[in-house]
């Protein structure tokens, strides 16, 4: 990013209910795994630390990434992947049109069907700067 230009892209966190779980679960298996492994002299439950670990890398990846980036000047809704490499995009790059239809974000794909946009990991405050940068459904 260029000195004196703005990020226009809007950023919606995750919900930190879930991350937390996800991190919280992490540390108990790797307290008890090192209860296993240390206390009771049991090697073979090694395995406890290490799924402790990747768990807690996972809620500390989801807590620091954003749930999706929605950029209004290009009109694209990027989904973004906890590890980077395989994030969904929809809108206009794709073909597609996004709407807010009153309950939900929606995606008009090109063949004309009307597909819903997952929204509940999304922090609701940063969704709602998402929806007024959409364009509204007008029935008739």
């Amino acid at each position: 990013m260029q000195p004196g230009t703005q990020d226009h892209r809007i950023k919606v966190r995750h919900k930190p209910f879930l991350p937390s779980v996800v991190v919280a679960c992490g540390l108990l298996v790797i307290v008890g795994g090192t209860v296993l492994v240390f206390g009771l002299s049991n090697p073979a439950s090694i395995g406890f630390l290490v799924s402790g670990a990747i768990l807690v890398t996972l809620g500390g990846l989801q807590l620091a990434k954003p749930y999706c980036v929605y950029d209004p000047a290009t009109g694209e809704l990027r989904l973004i992947d906890v590890f980077g490499f395989k994030d969904r995009v929809h809108g206009a790059p794709v073909g597609e049109r996004l709407y807010f239809n009153g309950r939900n974000i929606i995606r008009a794909l090109p063949n004309g069907a009307q597909v819903p946009v997952k929204t509940w990991p999304g922090n609701r405050a940063d969704l709602a700067h998402v929806i007024a940068a959409l364009p509204q459904y007008r029935a008739g």
